[in-house]
């Protein structure tokens, strides 16, 4: 059970059905919900779903990779794959245990996508702060994988998902855009590496330079990219809006038990209604895929090939 009464969540991209209420959204923030009882049934006996390639536990080191190298368009940021330790084994009992976890190179959001960029491709803006430069939230998890295929179409790229008896599958071999696995998304803000100071963001750090949190977020939302980036030059991976992943959350053990009663979707990162200890790189969270949240949105990514 979460201790500060705020939880975050993830494990890989899987099926889920498209069902009715799939565009409700909620102006309650994510952050808010309680930890739940343990449900009756584990999120991992979920199905599992045609996926981008899983990242190989083995700690064996990866394969030379081989890509076509194109330019890297400039709202995207290379990040080179590798090894990397994933979890926290001071932190929450959903960070347990610390696993070696591979990655494949991919590209990413510089910063959360924008109400200007998403409302020009969905021609909506569902967002409860508006602004052009800020982070478009209230999106659900179905809108974010719309927004995806729809970006990829208009690139003229393989879009990643797709729609069939009611049932959503990402094929691994689009070229085309889609959410982040939980493992890429904390590869991501730990800079790959395990212990970066920043990449952690263990309390006591400065966290202002950084983040829009409840110490200085004025409790609502803020133009991207306005606090410093990551060393890989990725703004706001920690506050500003939580990020949907393309996970369904379960714990990283086999056995462990889920603390929510339903599944819910991965979200990573904190917000501006988050306190400190929610904007550490391995703090997991999660919502429910049909609805959205005003502290809620989400980056897009690209795998390498």
């Amino acid at each position: 059970m979460k201790t500060w009464g705020v939880l975050c969540l993830g494990l890989l991209l899987t099926t889920l059905v498209y069902g009715e209420g799939a565009r409700d959204r909620g102006s309650q923030p994510s952050s808010v919900k309680e930890a739940a009882p343990a449900p009756s049934a584990n999120t991992r006996n979920l199905p599992a779903e045609n996926t981008p390639p899983v990242p190989d536990p083995s700690g064996q080191e990866p394969t030379q990779e081989v890509y076509t190298l194109k330019p890297v368009p400039e709202h995207l940021v290379w990040v080179e794959g590798g090894v990397f330790s994933m979890g926290n084994a001071s932190g929450e009992e959903d960070e347990k245990p610390i696993h070696e976890v591979r990655i494949r190179s991919f590209i990413i959001g510089k910063t959360e996508v924008t109400q200007k960029e998403y409302e020009a491709l969905m021609r909506d803006n569902p967002s409860r702060f508006k602004g052009e430069a800020l982070p478009v939230e209230q999106v659900t998890w179905y809108d974010a994988v719309e927004y995806c295929n729809k970006l990829s179409q208009k690139e003229g790229l393989s879009p990643v998902y797709s729609w069939k008896e009611g049932q959503i599958s990402a094929d691994p071999a689009a070229d085309g855009y889609r959410l982040p696995t939980e493992a890429e998304w904390e590869y991501a803000a730990r800079e790959r590496k395990l212990d970066t100071p920043r990449g952690v963001y263990p309390e006591g750090e400065d966290l202002d330079s950084f983040a829009w949190y409840t110490e200085n977020s004025d409790n609502k939302t803020h133009e991207v990219a306005l606090k410093a980036p990551n060393n890989l030059g990725l703004h706001d991976m920690a506050g500003n809006v939580w990020e949907w992943c393309g996970d369904w959350y379960g714990g990283y053990e086999t056995e462990a038990t889920a603390l929510f009663p339903d599944p819910v979707r991965v979200t990573r990162g904190g917000s501006w209604n988050s306190k400190a200890q929610c904007l550490r790189s391995t703090y997991r969270h999660g919502g429910d895929p049909s609805k959205g949240y005003s502290d809620l949105g989400f980056r897009v990514l690209r795998s390498a090939f």
